[in-house]
């Protein structure tokens, strides 16, 4: 066995060698639960795509020999030895898990190297592993949040808008702690249905309701979403999140109690509405900051070289509920981009002293050290780069979130850094594994626990988003049909059903570069048509060849698709590879808890 097969072998996550047709003797492949490596003669691994498995299945055992002479007589039965008493079970000490989820946060806090105020967040990620690369699975709220909290990829069950949701037996998160007899209660924006309560009967303990949640609103009225806006100051009072806040400390502090009297770990979710539109804080959270202070993109509107199809219009509003016009390549002035990254700073701000209530409320009832600690955000969002506003792209700042988790016992990572590439969907796996929890059988996402021991491994090599395109059809004048043109700007696709899709971008991300493919979108079957013209597809590819997660404005403005296709052409094939398996979820049914 040639040394780099052995190598494969020996690896604790490989799951056996993959060997393609035409391997010569000098190249051997592993195939993880995780990627799809290639190892050489150079004991350097790569990307590859693969088509069989190595070893083969082991034959079947022979038949026992024919005995050489008679058996002899059968002895009288005796009675069996008693066997020893089992010894009792070794108790598991299980910890207890405090989860928050922000909206429409992108990786902007101090503890990145980011200009937003941010001072409890940043001591939690001094006293945890923070995650440089983490990603979530699509950018927009609720498929994102029925993706990472169900560990399901979108594609899975067609979870793509606002328009369907995953099938109600779908096992999530907080339903397998409360199967593992944990107390589960949460609060806010957790699921985006329901006023976070969807499926809640099967999700959370009965001890505490649901506790729904409701839109931060401004006085002055938006022309978008029902809600009320742009930005404005008002008091604590009356702000939905603060509400919240006061809701989640009580229930932070029964739950402490169960535990101190029964030993009855808890799991407690709180999801806070900001840093949605409408930005909404008070006073003192846009006094920490000066708007003329605050840097703007050097890089403001689509690239000539960047396709159309990646910018979708999403709206610029001021404080008074006025719209200011753009487009790909017209910015908003630069008052304006400062005046919205204020306000989008200070509702940061303000998530952050709620979160910052939660974590002293840990220490105040002494179970700080018994409790992971898990932040982070449903998606990332746009403050101008590539003349984008929101969320709803494939681009790195739509797609990335921050990620901090603060795991008891894990000297390691204490204070730390990982640049390991992480999906949202990975939360629930490492979670349990951290917590004590069995591993959830129906998670499509990997347990990333490892990096807490040794946050210097690489145990990801790719992540995985995509965002659909619609309303791109133009009639042809007499001739009585229409036609996808994909040379032109999106629309958005929330409160359409997936048989209004016109086409579908699928985007990788891996240390060195992003590649993302729009592909036209098939009506009925529900999935790209991956062998399209080239025409009536679009690739993009950005280098990130430098790029240590803390500048949001150098990177993906220049498409080297055309340049580089010796890049493109690897990347295609694996991003098809990945996608193009339906990966149907286990059918996990949803059991009363014990």
């Amino acid at each position: 066995m040639h040394a780099c097969q052995s190598a494969c072998l020996a690896s604790p996550i490989c799951e056996g060698v993959v060997v393609p047709a035409n391997a010569d003797s000098l190249r051997c492949y592993r195939k993880t639960r995780i990627n799809i490596d290639v190892c050489d003669a150079s004991d350097a691994f790569h990307l590859y795509t693969v088509t069989r498995y190595w070893p083969p299945a082991p034959p079947s055992p022979p038949p026992p020999p024919l005995p050489s002479h008679p058996p002899p007589p059968p002895q009288p039965s005796q009675p069996p030895s008693p066997s020893p008493p089992s010894p009792p079970p070794i108790p598991v000490r299980r910890l207890n898990v405090l989860h928050i989820i922000s909206d429409d946060m992108r990786a902007d806090w101090g503890a990145y190297g980011r200009p937003a105020t941010t001072p409890h967040l940043d001591r939690l990620a001094s006293e945890g592993l923070t995650f440089l690369r983490a990603y979530c699975q699509i950018s927009v709220c609720s498929p994102s949040r029925q993706s990472f909290l169900t560990s399901q990829r979108p594609d899975a069950h067609r979870v793509w808008n606002f328009a369907t949701t995953n099938p109600r037996a779908t096992q999530a998160l907080p339903g397998h702690f409360r199967e593992a007899g944990y107390l589960t209660l949460g609060l806010g924006k957790t699921f985006h249905e329901d006023a976070g309560a969807w499926n809640s009967d099967h999700y959370w303990s009965p001890e505490r309701p649901y506790r729904n949640y409701t839109a931060n609103r401004c006085p002055q009225p938006l022309p978008f979403e029902g809600l009320n806006g742009g930005h404005c100051v008002e008091r604590d009072e009356v702000i939905a999140d603060y509400d919240l806040r006061l809701a989640a400390l009580d229930y932070l502090r029964f739950a402490a109690g169960v535990r101190k009297t029964t030993s009855r770990p808890f799991f407690l979710m709180v999801g806070f509405f900001g840093a949605h539109l409408p930005w909404v804080a008070p006073q003192r959270m846009y006094d920490l900051y000066n708007a003329a202070d605050l840097a703007v993109p050097t890089h403001p509107t689509l690239g000539p070289s960047q396709p159309l199809i990646s910018w979708t219009l999403q709206p610029v509003l001021l404080g008074d509920g006025t719209e200011v016009a753009h487009s790909p390549t017209e910015p908003v002035p630069v008052w304006v981009n400062r005046d919205q990254r204020h306000a989008y700073y200070a509702a940061m701000s303000y998530v952050d002293e709620h979160i910052g209530a939660l974590l002293q409320a840990l220490r105040d009832e002494s179970v700080e050290s018994s409790t992971i600690v898990a932040a982070h955000s449903d998606h990332g969002y746009h403050l101008g780069e590539h003349g984008l506003w929101h969320k709803a792209s494939n681009f790195e700042n739509a797609v990335r979130v921050p990620l901090v988790i603060k795991a008891p016992g894990k000297p390691s990572a204490t204070g730390r850094r990982t640049e390991s590439t992480t999906e949202l969907v990975d939360l629930w796996p490492t979670l349990s594994r951290l917590a004590g929890v069995g591993r959830p059988a129906s998670a499509a996402g990997d347990d990333l626990s490892p990096l807490f021991d040794d946050p210097t491994q690489t145990l990801k090599h790719a992540a995985y988003h995509q965002f659909p395109a619609c309303r791109m059809r133009l009639r042809a004048a007499g001739r009585g049909a229409d036609f996808r043109l994909i040379n032109q700007t999106r629309k958005m696709c929330n409160q359409l059903l997936p048989r209004q899709f016109d086409f579908m971008g699928y985007s990788m991300r891996t240390a060195r570069w992003r590649y993302t493919l729009w592909l036209p979108w098939d009506q009925e079957r529900l999935e790209p048509l991956w062998r399209a013209e080239e025409r009536d597809c679009a690739q993009e590819l950005y280098d990130h060849a430098g790029d240590d997660a803390s500048d949001m404005d150098r990177y993906e403005n220049v498409n080297l698709a055309a340049e580089r296709p010796d890049v493109t052409i690897g990347l295609r094939a694996q991003l098809e590879g990945f996608f193009s398996i339906r990966r149907e979820p286990p059918r996990s049914q949803i059991r009363p808890p014990p």
